[in-house]
């Protein structure tokens, strides 16, 4: 019984071109979250979960297994990345022949995530007291001040809190997916096809290792905190 790490790092990506190729500091996303799983000492395999030549042949290169390519109905915007861990799961079993016991999943889009972040959650899980473990950063923003944009008005998205807060001190309680690391157990996924189950433990992240790429600014902001601390 294996603990399985999956990377989904498609070739398309509308906010950044060929985005999981991508260099912040002097090493690519997929090579960041390749290095990152295997350092963390606890993984015992790192697939990349691909459709593009380009980024197979990357995430090889750091030592992710990419036995095969992911279909092209799994590679657009309308996919789901419940539908793509599924493929992922069960076509690695079948092609190496093993069994995954637990799975962790590491977007490629969080350069700063830490192996010591990867191997707190895993083990976290591995207590027993949790079907689902995620990672979490403090909420920027007071809840309340959300709006949804209809037409040419914008009314509260959260039309009555059950607290009114005003000020960040006050917010200490609440935190927010930060996208870093799930992790899972494999036959609870493939039986329920979701990835946060109750009860759900968490770990803490920073701001800083929240960092998530989705758009130029991203990637030029993380560069210059890559560079800037040498991390």
């Amino acid at each position: 019984m294996a603990i399985l790490t999956i990377i989904p790092a498609r070739g398309g990506s509308k906010g950044v071109k060929k985005k999981n190729i991508r260099s912040v500091g002097s090493m690519s996303l997929v090579g960041r979250a390749v290095k990152c799983s295997l350092d963390s000492g606890i993984i015992e395999h790192v697939l990349v979960s691909t459709d593009d030549v380009s980024i197979r042949d990357e995430a090889i290169r750091y030592g992710a297994e990419v036995p095969f390519l992911r279909p092209a109905d799994l590679s657009d915007d309308n996919a789901s990345i419940e539908d793509t861990l599924f493929h992922a799961i069960t076509c690695f079993e079948a092609s190496m022949k093993i069994t995954v016991s637990v799975v962790v999943l590491t977007e490629p889009t969080n350069p700063f995530r830490t192996p010591d972040k990867i191997r707190e959650a895993v083990k976290l899980f591995q207590t027993g007291k949790y079907a689902s473990v995620v990672s979490v950063c403090p909420v920027e923003r007071v809840p309340q001040n959300i709006f949804e944009k209809k037409g040419d008005i914008i009314t509260r998205f959260i039309k009555e809190p059950k607290v009114n807060i005003n000020r960040r001190q006050d917010m200490k309680h609440l935190c927010r997916l930060s996208s870093e690391v799930y992790v899972f157990g494999r036959d609870e996924f493939l039986k329920k096809r979701q990835l946060i189950l109750p009860p759900t433990g968490f770990v803490e992240s920073t701001n800083i290792e929240a960092i998530n790429i989705d758009e130029e600014l991203d990637l030029e902001i993380a560069d210059f905190i890559a560079n800037k601390y040498g991390i």
